[in-house]
């Protein structure tokens, strides 16, 4: 099974926590692209590729910046941009003022088993898609089933922490992505940060989604 970053400049922190891994066979844990700022034209495409700024997804009621800083300590909500057509990605993101260290909340792409079978298939193969040191750990205590992703994407550097949870209605996907030292490796389960950050949001998300 073969990864690839969707949407993502190289190099990019910004751009890299919003265009989250997309597998080429089987995709998972996929985001649309985001960045700050106002509407404007995306270079070299014209207005046909203009895009705009949207409120805030629903899912910020559940993932505040108070949550958020409880990983990242200066968070600052990241703007929605979505085409001129069609709707803004369902997606609520925070990154810091140095832009090192991004947090996303999303509905996951892909059904829950789905989403562990890729897991488990990077863990297995990790360099295909540039990364190392991939771990898949279950998770207690949090909806139905779920379970904690841990990588190191090589090209930019990044510790990246997945938690995807199956809720009943809908699983999702909190995304935690720094360039930041960190010990090689991660924190336990019962110890980590994201995990008790994803515990504290599911009760608020949406109903009925």
């Amino acid at each position: 099974m073969v990864r690839r970053f969707s949407r993502v400049a190289a190099g990019s922190i910004a751009a890299l926590a919003f265009g989250l891994l997309a597998a080429c066979s089987t995709p998972t844990h996929s985001t649309p692209s985001a960045d700050g700022g106002t509407a404007a034209a995306v270079a070299g495409t014209g207005a046909a590729g203009s895009v705009k700024t949207a409120p805030p997804s629903q899912l910020c009621t559940a993932l505040t910046a108070g949550a958020a800083k409880r990983l990242i300590a200066d968070a600052r909500l990241t703007a929605r941009v979505g085409p001129d057509k069609g709707e803004a990605p369902d997606i609520c993101g925070y990154t810091s003022a140095d832009r090192t260290s991004t947090l996303s909340l999303t509905p996951a792409s892909r059904a829950y088993d789905a989403e562990l079978s890729a897991a488990h298939n990077l863990s297995a193969h990790p360099a295909s898609a540039g990364m190392r040191d991939v771990r898949v750990d279950p998770v207690s205590g949090l909806g139905r089933r779920a379970f904690r992703e841990t990588a190191y994407q090589i090209q930019a550097r990044q510790h990246i922490t997945f938690v995807v949870w199956n809720s009943g209605a809908r699983t999702w996907v909190l995304t935690f992505a720094t360039t930041a030292d960190t010990r090689t490796k991660p924190a336990t389960v019962s110890d980590d940060k994201v995990v008790r950050v994803a515990r504290s949001v599911t009760a608020k998300l949406p109903a009925g989604r």
